[in-house]
């Protein structure tokens, strides 16, 4: 029994592995550090120099919610770029003949993905702190971990779910992007909800991100966990029916495939 669990999780490990790898196949090492961390660290300095152009100086807000930005990207466009990938170089076919799990073997895929977005967020939060002279202080790193770990894995059902509409479209990528950017814009990243018309303001409760962001911000401020463990709660809630959404239509997707041989054709 040990045997085949252990035998099951290298499984999907180096599959997981092996899927991360073919996507940055085509970069050196300079390449990939330098799109890892220079972009991080310019799109910063971009929403900072923007926040002052437009009235908003608080660069602190917007560098924070840029670096919690990081896991959740990588969250939320690892399992889209997985399913849009598999399907683009044909891949699919076989995946949905295997008789492997579907759920583990796409939710597994993300897994490095959030890993890559935790050691982004883990060289680019001293960097801002320094560069930015944020002067945090008192933070809990744990309570922290535990928000973005939050993030990520509750991102990963919208992601989920992009991929999975993308797969009935020729741009998928371009679909992808903008509702991504558009998430961005809801979510509070560069601006708290309250800027918001009114009758976008309720569309950000609904939406995975808001509330482990607002609980990330408040931690990276010193609060503790009672003051924010309501939030992550609802972030577990909101996160959780978003999987349940992106498999949903996932399993629909196969089930429509299998039965007209069109996956991966459109």
């Amino acid at each position: 029994m040990i045997r085949h669990i252990v035998h099951i999780f290298r499984l999907y490990f180096f599959q997981a592995w092996f899927s991360y790898r073919s996507l940055f196949a085509w970069s050196t090492p300079f390449s990939y550090i330098t799109s890892k961390f220079g972009f991080p660290f310019f799109s910063m300095l971009f929403f900072v120099f923007i926040g002052k152009f437009v009235g908003f100086d608080d660069p602190a807000y917007i560098v924070i919610g840029n670096i919690l930005l990081l896991p959740t990207i990588n969250g939320l466009y690892g399992i889209s770029m997985t399913i849009g990938n598999e399907r683009q170089f044909g891949a699919m076919s076989y995946l949905l003949g295997s008789p492997a799990p579907r759920a583990p073997l796409f939710l597994g895929r993300a897994l490095f993905h959030i890993l890559d977005g935790f050691i982004t967020v883990a060289v680019a939060l001293p960097i801002a702190i320094l560069f930015f002279d944020l002067g945090f202080q008192q933070i809990n790193l744990l309570l922290l971990a535990l928000c973005l770990i939050i993030l990520a894995v509750t991102t990963t059902g919208m992601g989920f779910i992009m991929g999975t509409i993308s797969l009935r479209s020729q741009d998928g990528w371009m679909f992808t992007n903008t509702l991504g950017q558009l998430l961005f814009i809801l979510i509070g990243v560069n601006f708290p909800v309250e800027n918001l018309p009114a009758f976008l303001q309720p569309v950000s409760n609904y939406l995975p991100m808001t509330r482990g962001i607002m609980a990330a911000r408040m931690v990276l401020q010193g609060a503790g966990w009672d003051a924010v463990s309501g939030l992550l709660a609802g972030e577990i809630l909101v996160g959780l029916v978003y999987i349940l959404i992106g498999y949903t239509l996932f399993r629909i997707e196969e089930r429509a495939s299998l039965s007209t041989s069109s996956l991966d054709s459109i």
